[in-house]
Parts: structure tokens; C-alpha cells; sequence
């Protein structure tokens, strides 16, 4: 199990190495919503830490997004990431690496959890969208059953995740959404080593929850009978590395996005900031 996980979500934090789409300005003072991201595997090493807003480029593409859409809208948004390892997958796979594999994940939900109280506690009327992928996928999922009767949460986006359950009361996308399939989170595989969620969001979170999985991705579409090498082929990590926000098709998941934040009540924003806010440690 150690080596199939390893070596199926190692490519969250090799296939974007070198992409930078630059980041904003400091926001000063709260906006309408807060972008609360979290990158994926090997994403924050060397200059991860500030392409890409230090969220990866898939969860940072996705922030762009909706700042726009809010923007032609009148509406401000600031943003921040995850201050957390996002340590490579070891490519040995062994117990040792496993478990500081695990780690990661452990202080990424750590702290998201503290992040986002430090946020709301500084702006109270201001709601939060909370996104991740791959790895930064789980460690957004893990807060979600706490954070299920907060009204500061506007909407969650959660891609490719390796905590993924099919039947979850999730809004969800990809072609697992339209396509018969039998995988679920590679995490669900030893879910108490792993330390996975097991339950279903309560469905007051899952309203708000986007879920974005292809099918034959070996990280959120996990085939425990599969083989190894089947699962880990160059077609099979190929797909779990496409992920990017569209216009239209299997991965528009902007337009849903947008439609929960739009709709999430909005006191009235302080400033008119709309870039990333400096992190909150």
C-alpha cells in the first residue's frame, strides 16, 4: 500500500515544477471573501513557496478564476496559502517516508484549522472559500466536518483528492461524475493508517463542497484491486496531473464555484482589496 500511494501522488509535486503565473499585491484590511488554498504534493519547495501564491498552480489558477468573476461583479476577494510542508512523496515508499508523508498532511490540517480561525477572527463578516489539490485536497476534506455549521464558509473546492469518497453528499465533477467507477480516495485504501475521513460530509457541507475526480485517477479514483503498475502508468498519472480550471466541459468547476460564492450572504466589505493577503501564521 505504501509504495502505490507514494508513487501514485509523487506527480502532484513534479508535473507544474518551473509554471509561475505570479502573484498580487498585499491586501490590506478584509475584502467580501478570503481564498484559503492549499497546494499539492512538492508544490512549496524552493520557489513553490511564492509561484503560484505558494498554493500550487492548479488551486491559484482556480483563485484567479473566481477574483475575476467577482470582480465584473463588483466584489472583492483577498487570499493566502496554506502554510504547510506539502513534502514530496518519498519515492521509496517505505514506512519511514510514509510516515512523514503523513505529517504533512497532519500540520497542513493543522494548520488550514488555525489559518482560518485567525482569519475570521480578524474579519468576521468576511466569508471563505477554502481549496486544495491532491494533498492540499486532504488537508482542506479533514477540516470540513468541523468547520460544517460555520457560517464564515462560503464554498470548498476540493481536487484530485486522496480522501475522496464516491458516495459523499459532495457536488461533483470530473468524469467520475458521469462515468460508472469503482475507486475511491487512494487514501480510503488503510484508512485508519492514513487517518482518512471515512464518514460522508454532513450534507450542509457537501451543498457547499465542489469535488473534482477523472476516472482512472490513481489518487482520487483508486482501484485497490488493480495492479501496481496498471495503476501507476504513464496514462494513469498523466490524468491526475491535466486538472485546470475550464470554461466548459468535465473540469468547469468555476461556474459552480462561483454560483456557492455568489450566493453565501455578504455583509458588506471593508476594503477594496482584491489581491493575496500576507499569510497568517
Amino acid at each position: 500500500m505504501f509504495r502505490r500511494f507514494g508513487l501514485a501522488v509523487l506527480v502532484a509535486g513534479t508535473a507544474f515544477a518551473g509554471v509561475a503565473t505570479g502573484t498580487a499585491g498585499a491586501a490590506p484590511g478584509c475584502g467580501d471573501f478570503h481564498w484559503l488554498g492549499a497546494a499539492g504534493s512538492g508544490q512549496r519547495d524552493g520557489a513553490g513557496l511564492t509561484a503560484n501564491g505558494g498554493m500550487g498552480p492548479v488551486v491559484y489558477q482556480s483563485f484567479q478564476q473566481l477574483q475575476s468573476e467577482l470582480a465584473a461583479s463588483g466584489q472583492t476577494i483577498t487570499a493566502e496559502a496554506v502554510q504547510y510542508p506539502a513534502a514530496p512523496v518519498p519515492l521509496d515508499g517505505g514506512i519511514g517516508g510514509w510516515m512523514g508523508f503523513m505529517d504533512s498532511v497532519k500540520a497542513g490540517t493543522a494548520a488550514a484549522a488555525e489559518q482560518f480561525e485567525a482569519f475570521t477572527e480578524r474579519c468576521p463578516t468576511t466569508k471563505v472559500v477554502l481549496a486544495g489539490y491532491s494533498q492540499g485536497a486532504m488537508v482542506i476534506h479533514r477540516n470540513l466536518h468541523d468547520l460544517a455549521d460555520d457560517p464564515h464558509v462560503a464554498a470548498a473546492l476540493l481536487i484530485a483528492d486522496g480522501d475522496r469518497l464516491p458516495t459523499d453528499t459532495t457536488i461533483n465533477l470530473g468524469s467520475t461524475a458521469v462515468v460508472p467507477s469503482v475507486g475511491k480516495g487512494v487514501a480510503q485504501e488503510h484508512s485508519f493508517l492514513a487517518s482518512a475521513p471515512t464518514s460522508e460530509l454532513p450534507p450542509e457541507m457537501g451543498a457547499r463542497t465542489v469535488s473534482v475526480c477523472d476516472v482512472g485517477d490513481p489518487v482520487c479514483d483508486a482501484d485497490p484491486d488493480a495492479d501496481t503498475d496498471d495503476a501507476l502508468s504513464p496514462a494513469a498519472l498523466a490524468i491526475h496531473t491535466s486538472y485546470a480550471p475550464a470554461s466548459s466541459g468535465a473540469h468547469a468547476w468555476g461556474a459552480p464555484l462561483y454560483q456557492l460564492v455568489a450566493s453565501a450572504a455578504v455583509a458588506p466589505s471593508t476594503s477594496t482589496a482584491t489581491g493575496l493577503a500576507a499569510p497568517v501564521r
